[in-house]
């Protein structure tokens, strides 16, 4: 915990928020202070007025930490600016991650990007390196170098990725994977639901390399189904049981989307885990249709049934159709398996699915991570235009997470108080990581010392506005600051603000 007190300032604050209610979680303060910045840290925090360079009346608004998004794909200038507007200021790939680690944070600190970024490292792409021979980014070539999920979606169809692996296939996997790590990835990212018939025994040894490495592994779990055998209660449970015997943190990716309709049971087992000193945490977000690539491993045909759907919830981003028939899906599969996609899984007007994905959404401990996906505009990727062009399309997650979390969950429902809510965005995600991942000690909180990276809003009129059709920025966020950098001001975002830096492990 960092000192939270008035302390007296020997320099100027470069800027001082006043008459704002600050929230931080952590220490439970609630209360109205001024917020001084220096820096790029918070400098003071109190009632009295210490001199400053700039002084913004917050009166009426929300200072709260900046929120930390484990679970964001949308690792491009535009995408991160998106989630900039809603209040994110830490965007982090976990669960696909990236590689060659390197290599794909030397090209985003060139180019630079609006908030915060970092990536574990990724078992998919090594998996399809080493199986496929999937040649990644190589950063003399690739201009711009392509997004790492970008990379993973357009090679899921390949021949060999989601088979079994000999004992030195599996070696060489996890070696690439542990390279990644030393050069600064942030855990293993681990998207075993995409290679469901990759061995139990390589996951298990994943697992082991993730507590020998001292980092976490973040795992979209193998199975996604509402019918036994093979149901999602077997996918959580195996994640559970490589966290119990391998003693590694594990992180339970999305489990709102990956439970479907089996929440209770697996909810029951990650809290039963929990209680008897397993590490295992999870996350979740807050709407009832998922999205990912349309040649995804549980999109086959004959699995349809098994996830509760048809094909016609499916949309297929670029073209906005829904695909009509199992030929239709089967053409997509083959032609684009990176195609984005959006897929409906639960019914909000049913009250028993809106309490399943409520029972996700409320998990002791569990984090609001948004899986943001990258914007697509026909045919296109929108990778560093803003504002993003008329028509481009992505999950409204992507823009409207966080907002519809305070706006939806807090101020509507009231499932979760104001605290708990932030909790989940910015104190929980940071302890989670700050074991291997010491920048985030600093971040998650607004106490004197911790990192200036701040969201700062209207409770009672945030809201999120982007929706399966339209993408609108959320609105209610009046200022967004990065390391003591506005990155949104006045509710507008700041384009060419680009202080976002780097968040790497360092178990090395």
């Amino acid at each position: 915990m960092l000192n939270r007190d008035e302390e007296p300032l020997t320099r100027p604050c470069q800027i001082l928020f006043v008459g704002g209610r600050v929230i931080d979680p952590e220490t439970g303060l609630d209360a109205v202070r001024n917020v001084g910045v220096l820096g790029g840290s918070i400098a003071y925090i109190g009632q009295g007025f210490p001199h400053s360079n700039s002084i913004v009346d917050v009166t009426g608004l929300v200072i709260a930490p900046g929120f930390i998004d484990m679970h964001s794909h949308a690792q491009s200038p535009t995408g991160l600016l998106l989630q900039a507007l809603d209040g994110v200021t830490t965007a982090l790939d976990l669960e696909a991650g990236a590689l060659p680690i390197s290599v794909v944070y030397e090209r985003a600190e060139a180019e630079g990007r609006p908030i915060n970024f970092g990536f574990s490292s990724s078992w998919a792409l090594a998996r399809m390196q080493v199986l496929d021979a999937v040649p990644l980014p190589d950063a003399r070539t690739a201009d711009p170098l392509p997004e790492p999920i970008h990379v993973f979606e357009e090679n899921q169809t390949r021949a060999r990725w989601n088979t079994p692996a000999s004992e030195w296939e599996v070696s060489a996997i996890l070696d690439r994977v542990e390279q990644g790590v030393h050069e600064g990835g942030i855990g293993i990212g681990v998207l075993l639901g995409y290679s469901p018939e990759s061995g139990r025994e390589e996951f298990f040894r994943t697992a082991q390399l993730a507590e020998r490495l001292g980092v976490p592994a973040f795992t979209h779990s193998r199975q996604m189904s509402n019918i036994e055998p093979g149901s999602s209660l077997d996918g959580a449970l195996e994640i559970i049981g490589a966290a119990a015997g391998t003693g590694a943190a594990l992180h339970i990716c999305h489990i709102n989307s990956t439970s479907l309709q089996r929440i209770d049971d697996v909810g029951l087992a990650v809290e039963n885990a929990q209680a008897r000193g397993n590490r295992v945490t999870t996350e979740a977000y807050p709407y009832a249709a998922g999205s990912t690539g349309v040649g995804a491993a549980f999109f086959e045909p004959d699995k349809l049934d098994r996830l509760g759907i048809t094909t016609r919830s499916i949309q297929y981003l670029p073209t906005g159709e829904r695909i009509a028939s199992v030929d239709r899906l089967v053409e997509l599969r083959q032609t684009d398996p990176g195609g984005m996609c959006i897929i409906d899984f639960l019914d909000t007007d049913d009250p028993t699915q809106l309490a399943m994905l409520i029972r996700g959404l409320t998990m002791p401990g569990g984090v609001i991570a948004s899986d943001s996906m990258p914007l697509t505009h026909g045919p296109h990727r929108v990778y560093n235009e803003w504002p993003p062009p008329e028509g481009a399309l992505t999950h409204p997650r992507s823009a409207g997470c966080f907002a519809r979390t305070l706006g939806w969950l807090v101020r509507e429902l009231g499932v979760l108080t104001l605290m708990d809510a932030l909790a989940r965005v910015t104190s929980v995600p940071a302890s989670i990581l700050e074991d291997s991942v010491p920048a985030m000690r600093k971040k998650g909180r607004v106490q004197v010392g911790a990192d200036a990276d701040l969201a700062i809003f209207d409770p009672e009129t945030i809201s999120d506005r982007a929706t399966f059709e339209t993408l609108r920025a959320s609105t209610g966020f009046r200022h967004v600051v990065v390391g003591g950098t506005f990155v949104v001001r006045d509710g507008a975002a700041i384009a060419t603000s680009r202080p976002g830096r780097a968040i790497r492990s360092e178990r090395r």
